[in-house]
C-alpha cells in the first residue's frame, strides 16, 4: 500500500513538474549572421529566442504561451531595424533577432530608452517588437 501511494505521488509529481517546463519543439533551420539571429518561420523562432530569454532575464520564465501572448502586447514597440530588414528582403527570411546590451540610444515607439540588454524582433512586413529590462 505504501509503495503505490510513493508511485502515485511521485508521478503526480512527475506529471506537475513537466506541465511547467518549456519543452523545445522541433525547429527548421536558421543563420546566424554577424551575431543576428535569421528565421524563416515564427516557431522556430521561438524555439531558439525563448531559452535566451529566459537565460537573459532569469525572473521571466516565458513558456511559448506567454512569449505569444508578449508578442502580441508590446508588437510594434519599437521601429524594425532597418539593417535586419534589408537582410529579411534579400535572403527571404521571415524574422531577424537582434541581442545585445544597448550600446547606442535604442528608443521605443513610447520615447524610452533601452539601457540593458534586449531582443530585437524584426519582421518581413517591416514591422518588429523589442523585449526589455531596464
Amino acid at each position: 500500500m505504501c509503495k503505490k501511494r510513493i508511485l502515485i505521488i511521485s508521478l503526480i509529481f512527475s506529471l506537475v513538474m513537466l506541465s511547467s517546463c518549456w519543452i523545445y519543439p522541433g525547429y527548421k533551420e536558421y543563420e546566424i549572421i554577424d551575431g543576428i539571429y535569421y528565421f524563416q518561420d515564427y516557431e522556430t523562432m521561438k524555439s531558439v529566442i525563448i531559452p535566451m530569454i529566459n537565460k537573459s532575464f532569469s525572473n521571466w520564465h516565458w513558456s511559448s504561451e506567454e512569449f505569444n501572448k508578449k508578442y502580441e502586447k508590446y508588437f510594434s514597440n519599437i521601429a524594425a531595424n532597418t539593417d535586419d530588414y534589408a537582410v529579411l528582403s534579400a535572403k527571404n527570411y521571415a524574422y531577424a533577432v537582434r541581442n545585445k546590451k544597448s550600446a547606442s540610444n535604442v528608443q521605443t515607439t513610447e520615447g524610452k530608452t533601452v539601457r540593458a540588454e534586449f531582443y530585437w524582433i524584426t519582421t518581413k512586413d517591416n514591422k518588429a517588437v523589442i523585449f526589455y529590462q531596464n
